[in-house]
């Protein structure tokens, strides 16, 4: 679920900082992506979300980083989305307990965008 009200946050982000340009044809939108951030989570809340917005069926570029945790017992280990239960991630090795921060996750790396001619008026020259 917190992918969906990350990604939402992503399109609101979008189609805020897009709406001084309308009409325009969304082109691309570039992101990063936190390892701990499921890829297929991303696709799918992005689709369902743009649905009935001008980025629909806009292409999403994806830039990934790796979110790497280093255990006090020693273990140091790169998290993907399915080594946490909610934000919590268990160390393997020792049973530690560690709560993973969520603020690099999703990011908004930019957007290209054509701006659409105006329609012409009638009677205009």
């Amino acid at each position: 679920m917190h992918e969906v009200a990350a990604v939402s946050a992503l399109v609101d982000a979008l189609l805020e900082a897009a709406a001084p340009h309308a009409p325009y044809r969304a082109d691309r939108v570039r992101v990063r992506l936190g390892s701990a951030f499921s890829e297929d989570a991303l696709y799918q809340a992005f689709e369902m979300l743009t649905e009935s917005t001008p980025l629909r069926d806009v292409p999403l570029l994806v830039e990934r980083t790796n979110h790497t945790i280093d255990c006090r017992c020693g273990l140091e280990q790169v998290i993907r989305a399915d080594d946490l239960a909610g934000h919590m991630w268990v160390c393997s090795n020792c049973g530690h307990v560690e709560e993973v921060a969520d603020e690099d996750d999703l990011m908004l790396l930019g957007f290209d965008l054509t701006p659409l001619g105006q329609p012409a008026t009638a009677g205009g020259r």
